[in-house]
């Protein structure tokens, strides 16, 4: 498998922005793993390469991630797959479990690639027994994008502010908190500008320019763009980046949720 920007693939990061957007992705298993116990049934909708499925596993839970792509099924079964973290291909609609048959629900930086994101968090409701608990993480829409500016990633249908997210989740869930996931203060700078790339990403998402390059490179023009901007105030070294940060940099707040760089939303089944 390649990476594309949005599934990221653990190995050699070639730039600090693509080691602390896995770092971020990172984190958010780390943190749920934390929520989880070795008599939970869970369930991973959407779970990118399979890396992040395990951390889940390494609580004692069982854990089966279901994903739309069978490339990524078969990657995933492959080198991760074991006797209590398995992989299945699913149609993007209904999640063909039973109602009830989880005791947790996770999925992480999916819901803003769903048209129908309430017919999604429906699903997912549906398959969390009474007194479950869902998290789900999504970027954060108020420091990445102007009022009334469209997502400029090619894969997002929408971004959310944090009462957005909140409303949606509260027809399914009888209990939402949404919190939010941000890193220290060189991690936020960084991210900063790799999201405020400048007027050329903003201009080609509204052109529709992006959506008719090749996903390689058109990832690799939004690193270059991003880059550029970045070296006007990052001061550090690009080499051996991955020594100077881990997932440690990272933290959930329930303060300040808007400054953050995801959401993370806690949601308990009545």
């Amino acid at each position: 498998m390649k990476s594309t920007g949005e599934r990221l693939i653990p190995k050699e990061f070639q730039t600090k922005e693509d080691y602390i957007q896995f770092l971020r992705h990172q984190f958010a298993y780390v943190h749920v793993k934390s929520r989880l116990t070795p008599t939970d049934n869970v369930i991973e909708i959407g779970f990118g390469e399979g890396y992040g499925t395990t951390i889940l596993a390494e609580s004692g839970a069982d854990i089966v991630g279901i994903d739309v792509e069978e490339k990524a099924v078969l990657h995933a079964n492959g080198r991760y797959g074991g006797p209590r973290c398995t992989f299945m291909r699913y149609d993007g609609r209904r999640i063909p479990f039973d109602d009830g048959a989880f005791d947790a629900a996770v999925s992480f930086q999916v819901i803003e690639h769903i048209e129908d994101d309430d017919r999604f968090v429906s699903e997912i409701a549906r398959v969390v027994k009474s007194g479950g608990k869902a998290y789900l993480t999504t970027p954060n829409k108020t420091y990445r994008l102007k009022p009334g500016q469209k997502p400029w990633n090619r894969y997002h249908i929408r971004e959310y502010y944090p009462e957005e997210l909140a409303a949606l989740l509260r027809k399914h869930f009888e209990s939402v908190e949404i919190l939010g996931i941000s890193g220290n203060d060189t991690i936020q700078q960084i991210e900063y500008n790799r999201v405020k790339t400048g007027p050329f990403l903003d201009l080609a998402a509204k052109l529709n320019l992006r959506k008719i390059l090749p996903e390689r490179i058109d990832y690799l023009a939004a690193v270059f763009i991003s880059r550029l901007k970045g070296r006007r105030t990052s001061h550090l070294s690009s080499k051996n980046f991955a020594a100077q940060f881990d997932v440690g940099d990272f933290r959930v707040h329930d303060k300040e949720v808007d400054k953050s760089l995801d959401l993370l939303a806690v949601c308990i089944k009545q």
